[in-house]
């Protein structure tokens, strides 16, 4: 045969040798892989008997193992941190049954590891259902890998990392599979969420960050949101107060800023000789001038000094209040922001969602237990005031519930305990009417309407209460005022006073009509009608509890100025009588219960939205002074502000009626 053919002819016969070669090497290769799996395994279970014996060694071998911590970028790294453990999961897998509390310090170097910054998601999925399997094996664990995961939630706050959003998701899905699995893990992820909550001096992008996170929790775990709400609301509102302290002390600190008198004298060389000792005695400094010439140039460096400390003291408070500011802004609209998006409309009947119907009941809760309470509070409950917006039946319900906190007027002066509660729910009633644009007119007037009924009903207990005294003659009762000592006893009738006239001076157009009965014209005030839900304030603005005296003087003054425009009422001989006996000051000063009197002149809790990206939610459901316009002038006749009520304006300001008029447009003066 040729040898071609021959050639030929063995082909097929090598062809053959060659396929059952490599038929025969293939499973020697699976054989070796399995082998390989099969070698781990026997020594994780090795390594964990070992250590009931006492025998460390394999163990902390294998608790390196799953050691990992990234502390770069570096992709290498991380590459080979899952080829090298990867078939590690497996035989520990293999033995979760036997990872109870003696191998504390393997369970906990898996849980802590930094597993889930790697971009593998093969790995990642490993890696899940193998921490999943350990804390299905023993719930004691789940406590332990909640914290583990929760460390993670504020994960690229520090910096900007693209991959953050990746790791969020992994942990996510690893939380939502332990929530799944085991449905009663949900106080263990509220206690890992509280414990690893940033501390409020963190900075903005990392608490953003978290909360974020937190309310994203929520998606898959709703047995916990009223806990997670709470804790989100507690949060802001801590930051809150810290801001509004903040403010307080900034202003406390520019009022007792020493006068740069040194430095003007520095400046004024010609400054005459009679200046120069006044302000030598001012300072304290005794004897001629010219023979201190040498201690007033260290006086002078001294004061300098002395003001450029302040200076900078109150430059540096600045700066932490604007910083404190821009990170109560961020966290609120961050809330704003997930509420937005879970107020959701039933595409069928047009209405709100129950869903979204009752989270607006949860918040309301939280905000009757969290927020009512917490005196400063600024911006925190404009999330109440959001919500609300979204239907009218919110609206009555929380009004509602102020009114059901108001309690009843008979009880008011006995039940000291909740003074505090009651004068808060009367502010909170007083600033959403006045602040809600949303409200209908009619809602406006069945509140006053309530309030005013409320406030005649206490004037009749008090009366009832009194009878053995002598009436007094309208004279006095302008004069005196209630005594010192009832502002504490009073101090909720007071409060729901304030409430009634804060609300007239925003929503007075709600609660007139014309003659015709069409809209009003501001015009022609003259011939305008009240609703009837007005007729009994007359009678509380003049009584002998002098609700005039007590509100806060900003309040009184403006609607003393709102009631006679609009020729509604004339009361400015009960301030100018008021003043004239100061009884606001002695008040304020003799108080057995100053904190109470200090609440009602200063919280109005719907004050304007400062924050600048938060308002946004707000800017288009918030009512904004309307003023009623010039009043006339002889309404300005006869009535004289003294000059140390100069600072009315100032709290009106601070109240945020306003614009306010400036001092020369007040009643009575002349500049």
């Amino acid at each position: 045969m040729p040898a071609t053919e021959e050639a030929v002819a063995e082909r097929p016969i090598k062809e053959a040798v060659s396929r059952r070669k490599q038929a025969s090497r293939a499973p020697d290769s699976d054989a070796t892989t399995i082998n390989k799996q099969v070698f781990l395994q026997k020594f994780v279970e090795s390594a964990l008997l070992q250590v009931k014996e006492g025998n460390l060694d394999e163990y902390h071998k294998l608790v390196k193992v799953f050691a990992y911590t990234r502390h770069s970028t570096n992709a290498e790294s991380a590459i080979k941190y899952t080829a090298d453990v990867s078939p590690w999961i497996q035989a520990l897998s293999a033995n979760v049954s036997s990872l109870g509390i003696t191998y504390r310090d393997l369970v906990t170097t898996v849980f802590g590891s930094d597993w889930v910054t790697t971009s593998n998601s093969r790995f990642v999925r490993s890696y899940t259902t193998l921490v999943l399997q350990i804390v299905s094996a023993h719930p004691e664990w789940v406590p332990q890998a909640m914290t583990s995961l929760a460390r993670w939630f504020t994960y690229g706050g520090h910096h900007k990392d693209a991959e953050s959003q990746r790791v969020h998701d992994n942990v996510h899905v690893l939380v939502q599979e332990i929530h799944r699995a085991i449905p009663t893990c949900g106080p263990s992820l509220v206690a890992a969420l509280a414990e690893s909550w940033p501390f409020r001096t963190i900075k903005a992008n990392v608490q953003v960050v978290y909360v974020r996170n937190v309310l994203r929790c929520l998606e898959y775990a709703g047995g916990v949101r009223r806990e997670v709400l709470q804790m989100v609301l507690n949060h802001v509102l801590q930051i809150d107060v810290e801001v509004q302290v903040e403010l307080d002390d900034l202003e406390s600190d520019e009022e007792s800023e020493p006068e740069d008198t040194g430095v003007f004298e520095f400046e004024d060389e010609d400054q005459s000789d009679a200046d120069a000792k006044e302000d030598n005695d001012q300072s304290g400094a005794k004897g001629d001038e010219s023979e201190e010439s040498g201690s007033d140039s260290d006086s002078e460096s001294e004061s300098d000094s002395d003001a450029d400390s302040v200076a900078s003291d109150l430059g540096r408070a600045r700066y932490n209040a604007k910083k404190t500011v821009a990170k109560l802004d961020a966290l609120m609209s961050t809330l704003l922001t997930w509420l937005e998006r879970h107020c959701l409309v039933d595409e069928q009947t047009g209405e709100m969602s129950e869903s979204t119907s009752r989270l607006f009941l949860l918040f309301l809760d939280l905000f009757d237990t969290v927020i009512l309470p917490t005196f400063k509070s600024r911006y925190t409950q404009f999330v109440i005031f959001y919500l609300c917006a979204q239907n009218s039946e919110y609206s009555d319900v929380f009004l509602g519930t102020m009114v059901g906190n108001l309690g009843e007027p008979m009880r008011s002066a006995h039940d000291r305990m909740s003074s505090v509660t009651k004068v808060s729910a009367a502010a909170y009633l007083g600033s959403f009417v006045a602040r809600a644009k949303f409200l209908a007119p009619s809602v406006v007037r069945s509140v006053v309407g309530v309030l005013v009924q409320w406030a005649n009903t206490y004037m009749d207990w008090f009366e009832e209460q009194d009878v053995q005294k002598q009436a007094r003659t309208y004279a006095q009762a302008l004069g005196a005022g209630a005594p010192q000592a009832d502002i504490e006893r009073h101090v909720v009738f007071f409060a729901v006073s304030q409430a009634i006239l804060y609300m007239f001076c925003f929503r007075w157009r709600d609660l007139a009509e014309s003659q015709s009965g069409g809209p009003i014209v501001e015009t022609e005030l003259d011939s305008v009608c009240w609703c009837t839900e007005l007729e009994g304030l007359q009678r509380v603005v003049f009584s002998r509890l002098n609700p005039l005296h007590a509100c806060a003087p900003a309040v009184a003054q403006q609607f003393a100025s709102v009631a006679s425009q609009t020729n509604f009422m004339f009361c400015y001989a009960v301030l100018q009588q008021n003043r004239r006996n100061n009884v606001y000051a002695g008040d304020a000063t003799q108080s057995p219960d100053l904190a109470l009197r200090n609440k009602l002149d200063s919280f109005f809790p719907f004050d304007p939205m400062a924050l600048p990206v938060s308002r946004q939610f707000i800017d288009d459901i918030y009512m904004e002074w309307q003023d009623v316009g010039d009043e006339p002038e002889d309404h300005r006749e006869g009535r004289d502000i003294p000059e140390d009520e100069a600072n009315v304006v100032e709290q009106i300001v601070a109240m945020s009626i306003s614009p306010v008029p400036p001092l020369s447009a007040l009643p009575g003066q002349t500049f």
